[in-house]
């Protein structure tokens, strides 16, 4: 994604940059102790580059992590020279180790994003499993919203007919009311405001969706946000679940009869 992107960037230069900073901070302590006892800063800082920026980003840390150790904490200083074979095992191992944590760092943020999306994958299989089970209307509708919970940035949620009956909630929230905002179901954004691939959050005070096929409305879902944005994707995924949603409510498919 484009944010995605633009965060892989910022770090691709402020990486390097970092490692720059570090050499010039860590020039007091080079005479007090080794190079290769510095190099632990280096490392510390290429392992947090390849967490928040991934792999080019900590590769381009780690490679000027090295040349900032033989710079300014190797003799001579201020020079791409090393005369002192400790010191020149130093920065090889420091280069080794640092293209090795890059490689390793980096596979963090994806093991994420594969764990959110199966969260995703989980609300939507629970809005489409739910359509076969013969568990009560509640409890179909009670599975559907603390998938999207553990999915989403939403505090609660609550599942109401069209004379705004509870069909459904969270934990305390049919005590917090009907929200007065509207979002539009595909998008999740206020109506008439297009598509926007930037993320968003949902709103904390409450906002409700319109739960309808066709031009019936059959109830409405009311989100209370937990603060945090949600990406255009994710939001995506919460307004096909929320589609998905409405085959559950008394009335949606004639011919199908809720238990």
């Amino acid at each position: 994604m484009r944010e995605d992107r633009d965060e892989s960037l910022l770090f691709l230069g402020a990486g390097p940059f970092a490692a720059i900073l570090l050499g010039l901070a860590l020039v007091p302590l080079r005479e007090f102790t080794s190079a290769s006892n510095l190099g632990f800063a280096f490392m510390a800082l290429t392992i947090l580059v390849a967490e928040y920026g991934g792999h080019r980003a900590a590769v381009a840390t780690a490679l000027c992590s090295a040349l900032s150790l033989d710079f300014f904490l190797t003799k001579p200083y201020l020079r791409l020279t090393i005369v002192d074979k400790h010191d020149f095992i130093a920065f090889v191992g420091l280069g080794v180790c640092g293209f090795i944590a890059a490689t390793l760092g980096s596979q963090g943020k994806r093991v994420a994003s594969l764990a959110t999306v199966r969260t995703q994958l989980d609300m939507l299989h629970a809005a489409i499993g739910g359509l076969e089970s013969s568990e009560p209307l509640a409890s179909r509708l009670g599975a559907i919203l603390d998938a999207a919970i553990a999915a989403c940035p939403i505090a609660g949620a609550v599942v109401r007919d069209a004379e705004d009956r509870v069909l459904a909630a969270t934990e305390g929230h049919v005590a917090k009311g009907v929200p007065n905002q509207i979002l539009a179901l595909k998008t999740l954004l206020p109506p008439g405001t297009g598509e926007d691939n930037q993320p968003h959050p949902i709103p904390t005070a409450g906002a409700r969706v319109a739960l309808t096929i066709g031009n019936r409305q059959l109830g409405w879902l009311d989100l209370w946000g937990d603060g945090t944005s949600a990406s255009a994707q994710l939001r995506r995924s919460l307004g096909d679940t929320t589609q998905l949603l409405v085959y559950h409510l008394p009335g949606a498919i004639p011919a199908y009869q809720n238990p």
